[in-house]
Parts: structure tokens; C-alpha cells; sequence
């Protein structure tokens, strides 16, 4: 039987997405980490055309640009069934901790930064889940 496997682009990893990727580091590849995607690479306009999604591996440390936060190929992602809102508490708030703490190239941290406020608000019991997609599609 012959299956076909869906390749992935980045419109696949829309902001906020957990994923599964190895860092690069002086060209090598390592062992995959958790991650986040921040945005398409180039910024938010560039979505319908974008090649590569910027992640942030988390558990790095704070966002840096290059070290903790790199491009990456669709195909390099493995989708996590988790979101900012169901994964556990402690990583959450490490995640919150050190997003203060690092930066992001070009102001590209902006729509992860809104998503991880809005998560927080739902996790508080200040959001209703519902209102997530009208919070800022309004």
C-alpha cells in the first residue's frame, strides 16, 4: 500500500506553535529540543511566502538571535500536540521569565509576546478560551 506523506510549510507553524527541532550550532546539528515558533522568517508579512520559521528553543535560555532563537525549515519542525495554555505550568513560566530577559531580531517577538499574554490571561481564569481568535482578529 503506498501512503503519501503532506509536506509541511511553514503556514503549518503559525505563531506560538511547540515544537520538536535540533539547534545548529558552527554547522552541526544537534539532538532535538522543545521549541516555539516566533514567527515566518522576515516577519509577519512575509507569511504566504516565507520558506522558514524562526523558533525559539526556550530551554536555552533567553531568546538571543542565533543562539536560542534560529530559522528553520519546515521539514526540521516536528509539530507538539501541546500549546502555551495546556503545557505545564513550571516550563510556562520559565517561558514567560526568560522572554523578558532576551530579544528578538527585528521586533519579530511581537505576535509570540501577545500570544504568551493572552495564554497567561487564559491560564488565570482572566480569558475565556472562545475569545482567544477575537482578541486580536477584531
Amino acid at each position: 500500500m503506498l501512503t503519501t506523506q503532506q509536506t509541511l510549510t511553514v503556514q503549518d507553524f503559525p505563531t506560538a506553535t511547540l515544537v520538536l527541532a535540533g539547534p545548529w550550532h558552527r554547522g552541526r546539528q544537534f539532538n532535538t529540543l522543545p521549541a516555539i515558533v516566533v514567527c515566518p522568517f522576515g516577519g509577519p508579512e512575509f507569511a504566504d511566502r516565507a520558506t522558514m520559521a524562526v523558533v525559539w528553543y526556550f530551554t536555552l535560555g533567553a531568546p538571543q538571535p542565533g543562539h536560542s532563537v534560529q530559522a528553520m525549515f519546515p521539514h526540521e519542525l516536528t509539530p507538539l500536540d501541546d500549546t502555551l495554555t495546556t503545557m505545564h505550568q513550571d516550563t510556562f513560566r520559565d517561558i514567560v521569565r526568560t522572554m523578558r530577559q532576551g530579544r528578538f531580531a527585528y521586533d519579530d517577538g511581537d505576535a509570540l509576546r501577545a500570544a504568551v499574554r493572552d495564554a497567561w490571561r487564559e491560564r488565570a481564569g482572566l480569558a475565556d478560551p472562545a475569545e482567544r481568535d477575537t482578541l486580536h482578529h477584531s
